[in-house]
């Protein structure tokens, strides 16, 4: 049975725009465009209604700009949110929003496609996580099975992949380009936590937390310390960000 289709909500107060867009997500059976909106506060409207996986968001909007509006989606998940502007401007704080990509006007469809699996990807991994974190919860409910081994139940472990990279977390071994590289466990937990997150952006504090377990705010230069030795186990110059590419006061995202 196939999986269900990517709803998308599209926002942008310029109506060719709305419909470059929706024409070329007309040409992927695999997203669903739910919903247009026009500005802001209707997208706010939309998104509570429509429950997106991902939105397809314009900046620039009278009233309510596409920050704010990104920025009052909460912590969760989803929707992914791929900015679609003419401005480069606002690339830095975006990404402070949790974007997934952001897509400058005019964007090739070549470009477009590339954004398309990041989202395939990205909604993907959400949604095995909490088909997941679903069925753990029903255990638990049905089952005399005590909490702490119910949390200790894990989906099959699939290969994660990237570019040319791909990580076994079964057996953390990890290739590039089909030749094995040999990664230390917290090196391997840093790339995993990259690799899964599809070429969104994680900040440093997240990846502190994810990777080594800090539960609170603290200065370190741990995560670049070896985000630089994965370059260079990677195959990259420390002057060469490769994949790892840095975001100026956002953190870190995977690129090919």
């Amino acid at each position: 049975m196939s999986a269900p289709a990517i709803r998308a909500v599209i926002v942008d107060d310029e109506p060719l725009a709305r419909t470059r867009l929706r024409l070329l997500l007309a040409r992927h059976p695999d997203i669903q465009v739910v919903a247009e909106c026009v500005d802001g506060h209707e997208a706010a409207g939309a998104i509570a209604r429509s429950a997106p996986e991902v939105v397809f968001l314009d900046i620039e909007m009278t009233e309510t700009t596409g920050i704010e509006v990104a920025a009052g989606l909460g912590a969760g998940p989803l929707p992914a949110v791929v900015f679609v502007t003419a401005h480069e401007r606002y690339a830095v704080e975006a990404f402070d929003v949790r974007a997934l990509d952001y897509l400058l006007k005019p964007f090739e469809e070549d470009r477009f496609r590339v954004t398309l699996d990041r989202v395939r990807a990205y909604t993907t991994a959400v949604r095995s996580r909490r088909s997941h974190e679903h069925l753990v919860a029903i255990l638990r409910e049905l089952s005399d099975t005590p909490v702490a081994e119910l949390e200790r139940l894990r989906a099959p472990a699939m290969p994660l992949r990237f570019a040319d990279l791909e990580l076994d977390p079964a057996t953390r071994d990890v290739r590039r380009a089909g030749c094995p590289v040999a990664l230390r466990p917290k090196e391997y937990e840093l790339l995993h936590a990259l690799v899964a997150r599809a070429g969104a952006v994680a900040s440093r504090r997240e990846l502190l937390a994810e990777v080594w377990g800090y539960q609170q705010d603290v200065s370190s230069r741990t995560v670049d310390t070896h985000v630089a030795v994965l370059r260079r186990k990677l195959g990259h110059a420390a002057e060469e960000p490769g994949y790892i590419l840095t975001v100026v006061k956002a953190g870190y995202r995977l690129r090919e």
